[in-house]
C-alpha cells in the first residue's frame, strides 16, 4: 500500500512539474509570437509561437524526468559528466528542432518558408540547453537544496528550522570493507547510494551528507510527514535492496541490509564553509536522530522512530507501529520512546 501512495505521489510531482514548464514555455512562445507577429497573419504567428513553446517545453521536460533524472536508468546516471552533458544537449537540441519546426509543418508552411530568425532561434534554444543541462548536473552535485540555497543566500546566516531526518546505516560494512577490496567497496556503496536514490526522490527527500557507508536524508517537516514521505522513504530503501539482492549476491557476494532511524525537531542550518561551502544542520534534533540509530542496533530493530514523528504520522500509517521499551541513550537525560517498523509490511 505505503508503495503504491509514494508511487502515486511521485507521478502526481512529476506531471505536474511537466505541466507547469510546458506552461510556462508556452507563454514564452506566445510571447515571441506576438513581438514577431506580421499583420496579414498574425493569428498563425502567434499560435505557432506558442504550441512551438508547448512542443519544446513538454518534450524537453519529458525527456529529463524520465530519462536522464530517472535513477532506475543507471547507465545515464553513470555516464561522465562531459558525456552526460553532450547527450541532453544533443537530445534537447533534437526536441527544440522538432518543436520549431512541426507547428509550422501543421499550419502549412513549407520548409523554406520557416521563420528567418530560425538559426538564430535555434541557436539561443541550445545555448540555453547546454546551460540548463550544467545547472542540472550542478545541482545534482551540490543537492537540489543546497544549490537553491547558495544561490539565493537563505543559508547565508544561521537560522532555525523544523525538520524530518533520517539516518540510513548499512550492516555489516566493516566486515564487508575488510573482505573486499578498496574500490571494489567504492562501487558497493555506490551501488548502494544509487538504488537510494528512487526512493529519496519519489518522496521529496533531500540528501544532506554521505558519511561513509551512512546516508543522511532531511524534508521540511510538513512535507516529511505529510502522507507518511519519511517513513514511506525508510520503506522504499529496505525494499529496493530487497529486490536487488540477487545482483548483490552476484557482484558482491552479499545482501545489504540497512538500519534507518527517523527523528524530527528544530535544527540550526547555515553555511559552512569558504571555498568549499556546504549547509550545515546542527543542533539537538541531529544528535537524538544518532542516537535512535544506535537503538536501533542495540534493539535488533531495522526502522525505527521517534515519538515526535510518530504522533505527527497520519492516523492510517501508525496502525503498523508498535511502541519498544524506552531506550536510555547516550547523553540523555530522559528516556526516549521509540517506535519501531516492520519494513516488510
Amino acid at each position: 500500500m505505503w508503495d503504491v501512495a509514494m508511487f502515486q505521489h511521485w507521478q502526481i510531482r512529476t506531471l505536474n512539474a511537466i505541466a507547469w514548464i510546458s506552461l510556462a514555455s508556452a507563454g514564452v512562445g506566445l510571447f515571441i509570437g506576438l513581438l514577431r507577429a506580421g499583420e496579414q497573419s498574425f493569428i498563425t504567428d502567434v499560435s505557432i509561437g506558442m504550441l512551438t513553446g508547448v512542443l519544446i517545453g513538454f518534450s524537453c521536460s519529458c525527456s529529463e524526468f524520465f530519462v536522464f533524472s530517472n535513477s532506475r536508468l543507471r547507465m545515464a546516471r553513470q555516464m561522465p559528466l562531459w558525456q552526460l552533458l553532450l547527450l541532453r544537449t544533443i537530445v534537447w537540441c533534437v526536441c527544440i528542432l522538432a518543436g520549431m519546426s512541426l507547428p509550422n509543418w501543421l499550419f502549412g508552411q513549407p520548409w523554406q518558408h520557416l521563420d528567418a530568425h530560425f538559426i538564430e532561434n535555434f541557436a539561443i534554444s541550445a545555448a540555453i540547453a547546454f546551460a540548463f543541462s550544467s545547472g542540472i548536473e550542478i545541482s545534482r552535485l551540490l543537492g537540489t537544496e543546497a544549490t537553491t540555497a547558495l544561490i539565493t543566500g537563505r543559508y547565508a546566516r544561521p537560522r532555525l528550522e523544523n525538520r524530518v531526518v533520517l539516518f540510513a546505516d548499512l550492516v555489516g560494512s566493516t566486515a564487508l570493507a575488510e573482505r573486499l577490496e578498496e574500490l571494489q567497496f567504492h562501487a558497493f556503496l555506490s551501488d548502494v547510494a544509487q538504488d537510494f536514490a528512487d526512493p529519496i526522490y519519489k518522496t521529496g527527500g533531500d540528501v544532506h551528507r554521505y558519511i561513509g557507508d551512512a546516508v543522511i536524508v532531511t524534508w521540511p517537516l510538513e512535507k516529511g510527514v505529510k502522507n507518511g514521505a519519511s517513513l514511506n522513504c525508510a520503506l522504499g530503501m529496505h525494499r529496493t535492496l530487497d529486490r536487488r539482492a540477487s545482483f548483490y549476491r552476484t557482484r558482491y557476494d552479499t545482501e545489504p541490509g540497512i538500519r534507518v532511524a527517523i527523528h524530527c525537531g528544530q535544527v540550526a542550518a547555515g553555511e559552512i564553509g569558504d571555498w568549499k561551502k556546504e549547509i550545515a544542520l546542527l543542533g539537538d534534533t541531529m544528535n537524538t536522530t544518532a542516537r535512535i540509530e544506535s537503538a536501533a542496533r542495540d534493539l535488533g530493530e531495522q526502522i525505527i522512530l521517534s515519538d515526535d514523528l510518530a504522533k505527527r504520522l497520519p492516523d492510517t500509517l501508525r496502525t503498523p507501529i508498535r511502541v519498544l521499551p524506552d531506550y536510555e541513550a547516550a547523553g540523555k537525560q530522559d528516556k526516549l520512546t521509540l517506535w519501531a517498523v516492520d519494513p516488510h509490511l
